[in-house]
């Protein structure tokens, strides 16, 4: 094998002529001089049609490709101008890298699969380029990857519509998920029935004619668009977020019967300094009970630890009231992991928390009651959000990694590229199973 062959195998070169290789007076950069083949010339980079010539003038173009051991590697070539009818005077496109890019297709395929999995600050490192190339190196392997971007959209049978934040003051993403595929399939700035109403118009009405089930958390937005644009479709929401609910009526409980109980005891006679006398013991206070009481009254029984046991018993003796609610949240939970007879459970539960003369847990049975139909169809249909809440969870992980974005559109590629199809079949650009062109 020759050096030139050596070269284009390493680099991924083809239909490409070296002419010379030079090293810079450093010694750590090599210039390899490459000429595309005649019949590759004059190629419209839209369209991919033979285009006639613009001017006869050339231009010394650089691109940057991947290291060959401690030494940076970039390729020169000469570029003719073409022009085309329907696309202007534009560059001829070149074998080796995108339109409008400075780095060769390997080079941003290898970025790009170390920035889905590690910082991009190790990436900048690892790979000598600055933070924002990542950030356009990311975006053009998302759109080059993926080819047909309405393909996605077609069979949708059962979506989930969530928000999630990613900056601070309230500034939310709206993602949709198929449920059949399990992957992100758009992706939008904010929140709110304008932004899914966005969704609903990109894929058409054929499409949201077809949508037969849709997850959400219970917001209204998500389900007025919903019938606007899919009335066919059913409405689900997820056990998950019910019981969501009822811990967050529990603690709001919990809270306000510390606060009852702690101004109660502002009212009591102070001590007197000094020991107390013998065989007389200091009154104890009722709100130390509570001290340390959310997890208990949070956690599943089977879960919890003795002196969480110790404590829901000394709660259920001192504050009857609360352990009375941490019996409603528990059994609206089983309720869930007992699929047969489930609407007849649900009744007898909502008749309870209408009569428990509890104002969180009444304000809860209202909401319920709302909700009622929507709850019975994912339990029917067996629809889980769980899939839509693992991939928040991603969604976290890569801004916390990246220590946040300044740029949303390069979030919003960046989710596309992990939390679907085409960042699962990313490889790395030395796998030999992988062609990029």
């Amino acid at each position: 094998m020759t050096h030139n062959q050596l070269i284009k195998n390493t680099q991924n070169l083809k239909g490409v002529t070296i002419s010379k290789v030079e090293e810079n007076t450093d010694g750590d950069t090599l210039y390899i001089y490459i000429q595309l083949h005649k019949k590759l010339r004059g190629i419209c980079p839209h369209c991919h049609k033979h285009a006639p010539g613009y001017d006869s003038k050339t231009q010394k173009r650089h691109w940057r490709a991947l290291d060959m051991g401690t030494k940076k590697v970039i390729l020169v070539s000469d570029v003719h101008r073409v022009k085309y009818p329907e696309h202007g005077v534009v560059t001829e496109e070149v074998t080796w890298a995108w339109h409008q890019s400075r780095f060769t297709k390997k080079f941003e395929q290898q970025v790009a699969y170390l920035t889905v999995h590690q910082s991009k600050k190790l990436v900048c490192e690892q790979m000598r380029i600055n933070w924002r190339t990542v950030g356009s190196i990311v975006s053009r392997v998302q759109k080059a990857k993926e080819k047909d971007p309405k393909a996605k959209y077609e069979n949708l049978e059962a979506i989930g519509v969530d928000e999630t934040s990613h900056k601070k003051g309230h500034t939310y993403l709206t993602t949709v998920v198929n449920h059949k595929t399990g992957e992100i399939i758009w992706v939008h700035d904010g929140f709110g029935s304008s932004v899914l109403e966005k969704f609903f118009i990109e894929i058409g009405p054929e499409a949201a004619s077809k949508i037969k089930m849709v997850s959400g958390d219970g917001a209204r937005w998500i389900k007025n668009t919903v019938s606007k644009y899919a009335p066919q479709a059913v409405f689900c929401i997820d056990p998950y977020h019910v019981v969501t609910w009822a811990l967050d009526a529990m603690d709001k409980m919990r809270r306000r019967i510390w606060r009852e109980a702690y101004e109660a005891e502002k009212t009591l006679p102070k001590r007197k300094a000094g020991r107390p006398k013998k065989g007389e013991e200091p009154q104890a206070k009722e709100s130390k009970a509570l001290k340390h009481s959310k997890y208990p009254l949070g956690k599943n029984p089977e879960n919890l630890t003795d002196y969480q046991k110790a404590s829901l018993e000394q709660i259920q003796k001192v504050y009857p009231k609360l352990f009375r609610g941490y019996q409603l949240k528990e059994s609206l939970r089983m309720i869930f992991h007992t699929p047969e007879g489930v609407e007849g459970a649900l009744k007898k539960w909502l008749s309870w928390a209408c009569r428990c003369r509890i104002p969180e847990f009444v304000e809860l049975n209202k909401k319920i009651r709302r909700h009622r139909y929507s709850i019975l169809n994912t339990m029917e249909y067996g629809l889980s959000k769980a899939r839509i809440e693992a991939l928040n969870n991603k969604i976290k992980l890569i801004i916390r990694r990246s220590y946040g974005f300044g740029n949303t559109d390069n979030l919003i590629d960046m989710i596309k590229l992990v939390c679907s199809n085409v960042g699962r079949n990313l490889r790395p650009a030395y796998s030999a199973d992988v062609d990029f062109d």
